[in-house]
């Protein structure tokens, strides 16, 4: 059959009562409802929708999960920073929501924290890095702390932008970065929208001639940036130093 898709369209739960699962959540864990109608509801854990739907009259009375029985054992969602994962687990905590705390998985080797909904479906939140985004955010950090051998560029990497043109080569790249790095003295990253091994990224640079908006497009491949294009107003950076 071979059949080709690019991953699960929706999950869809069944739950007792729709409004307090619609508390738990959309108030509780903060997802936003992206759909709502008579006896259902679905909400956006990162790109997947998942619909919560109210019991009906086929829903056996006293019915509760069982991650044990034939079906469903749990659903998980990805976290990209063991930061995140720690504050997650903490406001979990905070909230009243039975939960594991941080545990490490034997299998894979990753941490996760286990945590139910109030009709305890069981849930994790688990590490799993996205080397497209960390990849991005290295090339960051690289300009915010002038540590350019931090940037992990593909050796043949290329990058244009308003100040340079078309440039082939990581030591290339680097060189040119270097150039421009004495008028950077800040970097503000306000958005980062991943997808697959493209990423944009919304950010402002604090330079010596004032604040610059700036958006950037990569592509990266195994870990590896193979190509950035950052678009912004070059004038403020071509006026003369004060």
């Amino acid at each position: 059959m071979n059949i080709q898709t690019p991953g699960v369209h929706h999950v869809a739960l069944r739950v007792t009562d729709l409004p307090t699962a619609r508390r738990f959540y959309c108030t509780t864990l903060g997802f936003p409802v992206v759909l709502e109608g008579p006896g259902i509801f679905l909400f956006l854990a990162g790109r997947t929708a998942v619909a919560v739907r109210a019991a009906d009259g086929e829903t056996p009375a006293g019915d509760a999960f069982d991650p044990h029985r034939v079906g469903l054992d749990h659903l998980a969602i990805g976290c990209a920073t063991e930061q995140e994962l720690r504050r997650v687990a903490a406001a979990l905590a905070a909230a009243g929501v039975p939960n594991t705390g941080v545990k490490l998985d034997p299998t894979l080797n990753r941490q996760y924290v286990a945590f139910k909904d109030p009709d305890r479906i069981a849930w994790e939140y688990y590490m799993a890095p996205d080397t497209t985004h960390d990849a991005v955010l290295s090339y960051f950090d690289g300009l915010a702390q002038a540590q350019l051998e931090r940037i992990p560029f593909a050796s043949e990497v290329s990058f244009e932008s308003p100040l340079s043109g078309p440039i082939c080569g990581a030591t290339a790249v680097r060189a040119f970065l270097q150039h421009v790095l004495p008028a950077i003295k800040g970097v503000e990253v306000q958005q980062v929208i991943v997808e697959g091994e493209h990423a944009g990224v919304r950010f402002t640079l604090e330079t010596i001639h004032g604040m610059v908006p700036a958006f950037d497009f990569f592509r990266v491949v195994n870990g590896e940036i193979v190509e950035a294009r950052p678009f912004y107003d070059p004038r403020p950076l071509l006026s003369p130093q004060p």
